[in-house]
């Protein structure tokens, strides 16, 4: 299993991003007077959100799936 990086990490990130540019789904375009002051500088956009991550379901099924791995090293060691 490779290990995830920080610079693979924002490469992953860079082109969903663009993905999603390119799907129309969200702007790059600043809103007008955000110069004026605040939190308006562009669009807020949930990422994780909007690319569907599910990363707490996807973790408690790899934890069930390791346990399993352990229980059934453990059964295959006993049997021999």
């Amino acid at each position: 299993m490779s290990s995830l990086t920080v610079s693979k990490l924002k490469q992953i990130i860079k082109e969903e991003k663009k993905a999603l540019k390119d799907a129309g789904l969200i702007s790059s375009e600043t809103v007008d007077g955000a110069w004026s002051g605040g939190d308006n500088l562009v669009h807020k956009i949930d990422y994780v959100k909007k690319l569907g991550i599910k990363e707490r379901k996807l973790r408690k099924k790899a934890e069930i799936y390791r346990q399993l791995r352990e229980k059934l090293e453990r059964s295959i060691k006993r049997s021999k």
